[in-house]
């Protein structure tokens, strides 16, 4: 992290320890719902539940993080979820977990992480050089996926082996040291123009992301094609834990090692990521989502936990590759003022397809068995990958165009986004 200053650590370290958090409940919290019922599609419920607020809450959290100091938004945030992480402790620790009340508590929690995620890729500018951004956002990105998908997943599921309220207890914490370092950024995080996103209006400015976002070709086609391998993800995240529990017939702790193997791959793409040249930037992006599909595919078609795993590191490297790439451009070309609501707005579209993608997901294992959302999922990306072909080749010829350029364009400019 040498060249990126004592903000840029203090942000990496505050993204490490909330996604080590995020990491042991994400793990922790199927288990518990596994321990409460087998039933396919009550397990999904949870999932569900917790992606709802991507759908709902998405656009306002773009306009809100548009118009306020976002540092104060994200401390304030991390704060409630400590406190909603300390109740979902007393209500473990109550023997009050039942499929009801996880849903509850997941949909609260998932109201602050779409909160949190409008004002995260507005802070990176701030505290970087432009022809940094590259570079900082591979950190943290790998970071967060060595935290929540490496780290915190095994660990999730020793901590809940000793106790199924103790990985809350972390997760409590976890935040706590979160908001405790974001505190300390230096700078001021007010974005630029506030005044005249005010007098605009909640609506107007949900309106001017939507126009920013859909005017452009390329941007519209990031949005569609990160909209499928969402939908894929959560049809098989879904099912995730009964398919290693029941397919691969693996234990607690062997299902959160599972997990963790998406961030072997993810961690080293975000050491190549960065190295990725504009010029090749289109074909990477093609390979990513191919690569996407096809590891889930693969995932669907074994019963071998190696074989599994190995599928899990190839999909997180293709995933970290994608999420690198259009995260940095999207920093780069739009302008300040918009870009809580560009994010926030790509997050509805691409994100709102995970609620969807956990009920369906339910459905077809319940109907079919647990290895088809892999196979149905998979496939879909795949052929999104062939038909957005031309256009994310052309994604190379654009950077190049753009490289040394300002954010300040306006709706023509290009933008892309993580899945």
């Amino acid at each position: 992290m040498a060249g990126l200053g004592a903000d840029f650590r203090r942000l990496w370290s505050a993204s490490a320890v909330s996604n080590l958090g995020d990491g042991v409940r994400l793990t922790a919290l199927p288990l518990l719902a596994a321990a409460v019922t087998r039933d396919p599609v009550a397990v999904a419920a949870v999932s569900a539940a917790a992606e709802l607020p991507w759908l709902l809450v998405s656009l306002p959290a773009g306009a809100l993080a548009d118009r306020v100091d976002r540092r104060r938004l994200m401390v304030t945030v991390q704060l409630a979820r400590m406190c909603l992480a300390a109740l979902l402790t007393a209500a473990v620790v109550a023997d009050r977990s039942s499929i009801a009340i996880l849903c509850a508590f997941v949909f609260l929690l998932g109201i602050g992480e779409v909160l949190f995620d409008a004002a995260a890729p507005t802070i990176l500018p701030r505290i970087v050089p432009r022809e940094q951004l590259t570079r900082g956002n591979a950190r943290l990105f790998g970071v967060e996926l060595g935290a929540n998908e490496f780290a915190g997943p095994p660990l999730g599921g020793v901590l809940f082996r000793l106790g199924q309220a103790v990985p809350f207890v972390l997760d409590a914490l976890s935040f706590a040291a979160s908001a405790a370092l974001l505190s300390r950024l230096r700078g001021t995080f007010r974005p630029s123009g506030t005044a005249r996103t005010r007098k605009a209006g909640l609506g107007r400015e949900i309106a001017e992301g939507f126009r920013w976002l859909w005017g452009d070709s390329v941007v519209r086609t990031l949005s569609v094609v990160v909209t499928f391998m969402n939908l894929a993800r959560a049809m098989t995240m879904a099912v995730f834990v009964l398919y290693a529990l029941q397919t691969l017939h693996l234990s607690a702790i062997g299902y959160g090692v599972l997990s963790a193997a998406v961030a072997v791959g993810a961690v080293a793409a975000s050491w190549a990521a960065e190295r990725i040249r504009p010029a090749a930037a289109g074909p990477a992006l093609v390979a990513a989502v191919l690569g996407h599909g096809l590891t889930t595919v693969a995932m669907g078609a074994t019963s071998n936990p190696w074989v599994a795993g190995a599928s899990s590191a190839a999909f997180g490297f293709a995933t970290m590759t994608w999420s690198v790439l259009t995260a940095a451009v999207r920093q780069t070309v739009v302008p300040d003022r918009l870009l809580g609501r560009i994010s926030s707005v790509h997050r509805f579209l691409s994100w709102g397809s995970l609620p969807l993608g956990s009920l369906l997901g339910g459905v077809l294992a319940a109907s079919y068995g647990l290895r088809v959302p892999f196979v149905a999922g998979g496939a879909a990306v795949v052929l999104a990958a062939l038909v957005a072909a031309r256009t994310l080749l052309g994604v190379s010829a654009l950077l190049d165009g753009r490289s040394g350029r300002g954010g300040s364009g306006g709706s023509g400019g290009v933008s892309g986004s993580g899945s």
